[in-house]
């Protein structure tokens, strides 16, 4: 199959990686098909691309990247929509925001996770109402962060 995008242009793709929302993307709920696309040099950020529009692309992250004590709670409910009762059979990814010219501004938003059931590609963004995480965590301030923490550690 091959999905047509502004971003990327002609990207091939099967079958199985095409992650259906089946409790959609807050605002765009009514986008259902989506895969992922992984762009050399762009490590550890991933594109979550729109197969029903080719202008919708969101960029993410795995969140234990920049933040390896994020904990993500999944309730029994939300394993049953996405089809798994096995909690290792769970992907998560932060979508990221990018201020146009301020990449060192980049946060991402660990209060609306996105999960995905690695088996059958079924994926929800959780909202995470009963938590201290925020919708613009700072990726660069977490990083320099942990850098200063291994830094002092390092001379202990």
């Amino acid at each position: 199959m091959i999905a047509e995008t502004s971003r990327f242009g002609k990207i091939k793709h099967g079958k199985p990686e095409i992650i259906t929302m089946v409790r959609g993307i807050l605002g765009f709920d009514s986008y259902l098909r989506f895969i992922v696309v992984s762009l050399k040099g762009q490590e550890p950020f991933k594109w979550l691309q729109s197969l029903e529009d080719p202008d919708l692309a969101f960029l993410m992250i795995d969140p234990l990247f920049f933040k390896p004590d994020y904990i993500v709670e999944i309730h029994p409910g939300d394993l049953a929509i996405l089809k798994t009762r096995n909690i290792n059979n769970i992907a998560v990814f932060v979508l990221v925001s990018i201020p146009k010219g301020q990449p060192s501004l980049m946060s991402a938003n660990l209060q609306a996770p996105l999960v995905i059931n690695k088996d059958n590609m079924n994926a929800a963004q959780l909202v995470l109402a009963d938590s201290n995480y925020n919708t613009e965590h700072s990726i660069f301030v977490e990083l320099e962060r942990r850098l200063a923490e291994t830094s002092m550690s390092d001379h202990e």
